[in-house]
């Protein structure tokens, strides 16, 4: 069986990352399940572990969930993150641009470079598409659109002038502000999106319901360890909350509501 963390894990706190799996590890031993990896596992593509037949454990953008995987997984709980942006279990992006670029409203992002992690993104995507679709934007909004194939590698391409702006997810932005300041200095936030469910913990569907109850107390038990509290903070988690399947119905609903404003698609 393999768990896999890889959603916000930057190289400066893959320390921290291993160690708080150790905790949640911890955690539902304690519940007495069987079969716990005792160390995560890592993917070049975080999406990669979403369909192994040995998944145990994974955390998930809510988007790709609805999208392609809500007949697979089931959420067992969603991070509360200590970041700018996020309230209890939910998130929202920061829409960046070139410190000095003279961008001053989300008008003036019209015909320009769009930067984004990937297609299936809520905060790369959906979100930055939700905002423009509430200010009246419409079909063919920006001149171009180049994928970075991450939230870090978008900063970078703004930062460097080959983009003209990015939505990047509250929690890496605040992660990078923390571990990495440096490749912040040469954007600026212009605008915050709509907020929405944050990234979850899920599990294979046909876990059984006994096996639930126990990852979510063993979630609990993870949190209130002290041995993992240096790498919560490195992680900025505070909690986690016992989200379920049914609170993502609204990453469905977002879109909808774009699409229905007359943005369906930014691409």
């Amino acid at each position: 069986m393999i768990a896999s963390l890889d959603m916000y894990d930057l190289p400066e706190i893959r320390e921290a990352t291993d160690a708080w799996w150790a905790a949640l590890a911890r955690g539902f031993e304690a519940e007495g399940i069987a079969g716990i990896p005792q160390k995560r596992t890592r993917f070049a593509e975080e999406s990669d572990a979403w369909t192994r037949p040995d998944l145990f454990f994974t955390q998930i953008c809510g988007y790709p969930l609805r999208k392609f995987h809500s007949r697979a997984l089931t959420v067992v709980g969603t991070p509360c993150y200590a970041a700018e942006g996020c309230t209890g279990a939910r998130y929202s992006s920061v829409v960046i641009v070139q410190r000095g670029a003279g961008i001053r409203s989300l008008g003036a992002l019209r015909g320009q470079r769009l930067a984004y992690n990937n297609a299936h993104s809520q905060s790369g995507v959906s979100a930055v598409r939700a905002l423009l679709a509430e200010n009246g934007a419409g079909p063919g909004f920006f001149g171009d659109a180049i994928r970075s194939g991450g939230h870090r590698m978008s900063v970078a391409l703004v930062s460097s002038g080959e983009a003209d702006t990015a939505s990047i997810d509250c929690v890496t932005w605040a992660l990078l502000l923390k571990h990495a300041p440096e490749e912040c200095t040469e954007v600026e936030v212009l605008a915050r999106t709509p907020d929405a469910p944050g990234l979850p913990y899920a599990v294979p569907v046909g876990t059984s319901p006994g096996v639930l109850a126990k990852i979510r107390r063993g979630l609990a038990r993870a949190v209130a360890d002290p041995a993992a509290a240096d790498a919560r903070a490195a992680l900025l988690i505070d909690d986690v909350a016992l989200l379920s399947d049914h609170d993502y119905v609204e990453i469905d609903e977002i879109e909808t509501r774009a699409a229905a404003r007359g943005l369906p698609s930014l691409f």
